[in-house]
């Protein structure tokens, strides 16, 4: 993979859905006065990623196996992009969906497992995490949020860097600075509150995992949400550095 010199400091935001724009990620560029561009996947053509310093590819309820079919023809060709940004040295980094984007244009199989995993969860860091630069300045774990129901294999090749007590792997590397969380990172207060109310997805998750769990999220969040918050923004400064967008 080689080092393409850039010379703008500017990063590509890839969204999929409406309901998951860029948040802390985008709050974190704009503390840090570093311009960025977003781009709806779905409606507006992938622009040309060497103009970019990094990419972060964001969440959403595209399936990566369903990429050949008519409404999701797009994801093939973020895929497509993503795999180019990686082997010229552009860093990225892939949340939720944008992970298993990133995974399947290496070769790793995606797939569906329900029940939907929702809510607050530990990710416990590999050896390798807990040396790599994405998790610095943690201390034993990272407080994460999920909400997926497809799970992707560790590409060929990558570094897995975390995990979860069950077992799932959470996180990895591809190359010196790819990397791939299957767990959201991006989630204001304002985003959650609306994932967790918005009538639509308030169905989906009881649907998915029953009122037991869905009461469960909401009595934790008061607590567990001002870590998740301190500890997303630490893993993002800690990419905008493995950037060199920040020092």
């Amino acid at each position: 993979m080689s080092n393409t010199i850039r010379s703008t400091q500017r990063v590509l935001a890839l969204q999929h859905v409406a309901i998951n724009p860029p948040g802390l990620v985008g709050e974190a560029l704009r503390r840090h006065r570093i311009p960025y561009d977003i781009v709806q996947v779905a409606n507006e053509a992938l622009p040309d990623p060497t103009q970019y310093s990094a990419i972060v590819s964001f969440g959403g309820i595209q399936h990566v196996y369903e990429e050949g079919e008519t409404p999701y023809h797009y994801i093939k060709q973020e895929e497509k992009m993503l795999h180019t940004a990686v082997e010229i040295g552009i860093p990225v980094l892939g949340i939720c969906l944008g992970s298993q984007i990133l995974a399947h244009a290496f070769g790793a199989n995606v797939k569906a497992q329900p029940p939907a995993k929702i809510g607050f969860l530990e990710i416990q860091f590999t050896p390798e995490g807990q040396q790599d630069p994405i998790y610095q300045g943690f201390t034993n774990f990272e407080q994460a949020f999920h909400w997926h129901g497809d799970i992707f294999e560790n590409p060929a090749g990558a570094t897995l860097l975390a995990h979860h007590n069950s077992g799932k792997h959470h996180a990895f590397r591809i190359g010196q600075h790819a990397y791939g969380l299957q767990y959201h990172v991006e989630l204001t207060a304002q985003m959650l509150e609306h994932w967790l109310n918005d009538p639509s997805s308030r169905h989906d998750f009881i649907e998915d995992r029953g009122i037991k769990a869905y009461n469960k999220v909401i009595q934790e969040r008061p607590q567990l949400y001002p870590l998740y918050h301190t500890h997303s923004q630490l893993l993002i400064e800690n990419f905008l550095r493995i950037s060199h967008l920040i020092n």
